[in-house]
């Protein structure tokens, strides 16, 4: 309180005093009365006056708000990516039926292997073999017609030479000898197809690979295209993975493989497996496939890698992560998980300038590193970001600066 508002509540003091000491004396005198107003007002009037000057102070002295920052720098990364994958068979085939009738025999061990052109199943024979002897009848029929007709054709022949005939009876020997000639053929054609659909009473492996259980039992009807087993190549094995087009290993493997059809098998990027409880397959592979056309539900591209697996310890439907080679990424700017703040699909971070104003940077994201999020677009060297004191933090206004550790 300044001494001009202790001087004024003073003087309001005198005039009370002589109110008081004038005739006639009482609360009820009206001098009195009018004092005692006087002083009321004047000691509002006075404190109101005292707040609003040290009010004014009070908001020039706020403090400002402190936060941390850190400045960001480029530098060479060596980022590890990994993926969720499923394995499957390199070669998958179904063993299924050539033709129909009563199954009458499985020929091989399920679950084991099997080399491709060994029987696994055995139809009926018995119907195949009549067919078979009746087309051979036939063939056997229709090559006599043919050897009588070839001689009549010879006899002819010299005949019309000599003249003994006309020429319309060499046209119709020769015609006989060639309907003749066309039914061999029909019946040596029909002879060849009664003799493939008895071969396929035995029913073979069509590659080589692991044998499923049968789906069919022996002794039941089958129908031609029937399935009767499936067959599963296992080494090496296929890995497919999806990685999302804007992950940087999704640029490393497009530049990676090569679709000129040159490449020697091999030749892409290497891969390793490793499986949910943290093992590694002993074996690691390579890429080989990369798709170029981006899923448009997903937004990702599709790989595969080829894995050896010659103890078979891979099979087919297993949960498995592809871990790729460390990608060098240079000139590289990373900052602090904590530091970006995203709505939908935009992120921002706050930065601060030479004058500790506070500004809002969109940043595009990368990848994951450890407990910081690579920044692909948005940030240079030398910027400043904001880590801690977010909280009701607004663009433009002038922040106490601290420097992170």
């Amino acid at each position: 309180m300044n001494k001009s508002i202790i001087n004024r509540i003073s003087t309001a003091q005198q005039v009370i005093n002589l109110q008081t000491n004038t005739k006639p004396q009482g609360k009820n005198n009206v001098g009195y009365r009018t004092a005692i107003a006087a002083l009321t007002i004047v000691a509002f009037t006075m404190l109101s006056a005292c707040s609003e000057t040290t009010a004014a102070p009070d908001e020039d002295a706020r403090p400002q708000h402190r936060v941390l920052v850190t400045e960001v720098s480029a530098k060479t990364l060596e980022l590890e990516r990994s993926f969720a994958a499923r394995t499957e068979g390199n070669m998958v085939a179904e063993v299924r039926a050539r033709v129909g009738g009563v199954l009458e025999s499985r020929d091989f061990d399920e679950g084991q292997l099997v080399e491709a052109g060994t029987v696994m199943f055995s139809i009926e024979k018995a119907p195949y073999e009549v067919d078979l002897q009746k087309a051979q009848a036939e063939l056997t029929s229709a090559e006599a017609v043919f050897n009588e007709a070839r001689r009549d054709w010879a006899r002819v022949e010299n005949l019309f030479v000599d003249g003994a005939i006309s020429a319309r009876e060499r046209d119709q020997t020769q015609s006989r000898l060639e309907a003749a000639e066309a039914d061999m053929q029909s019946a040596q054609a029909s002879y060849e197809d009664v003799q493939l659909r008895y071969n396929y009473t035995e029913i073979v492996a069509p590659i080589s690979g692991v044998a499923s259980r049968e789906s069919v039992s022996v002794g039941n009807l089958i129908s031609e295209n029937d399935t009767l087993a499936t067959i599963v190549s296992l080494d090496p094995i296929y890995v497919h993975f999806n990685v999302n087009e804007s992950d940087i290993a999704a640029a490393y493997l497009l530049r990676n493989t090569d679709i000129s059809g040159n490449s020697e098998s091999g030749s892409g990027p290497t891969a390793t497996l490793r499986f949910s409880d943290g093992r590694e397959h002993p074996e690691s592979g390579y890429i080989d496939y990369v798709s170029r056309i981006v899923d448009r539900e997903r937004g990702s591209i599709e790989a595969r890698a080829v894995i050896p697996n010659p103890n078979r310890t891979l099979l087919p439907g297993q949960f498995v992560r592809v871990q790729l080679p460390k990608i060098e990424v240079p000139y590289a700017i990373t900052v602090p998980q904590r530091a970006i703040i995203q709505s939908g699909r935009q992120a921002v971070v706050y930065i601060v300038d030479n004058q500790d104003i506070v500004q809002v940077r969109e940043v595009t994201l990368g990848v994951r590193v450890g407990n910081e999020q690579l920044i692909e677009q948005g940030l240079a060297s030398g910027d400043r970001v904001i880590i801690e004191g977010l909280s009701m933090l607004q663009p433009g206004t002038q922040v106490n600066v601290e420097i992170a550790e």
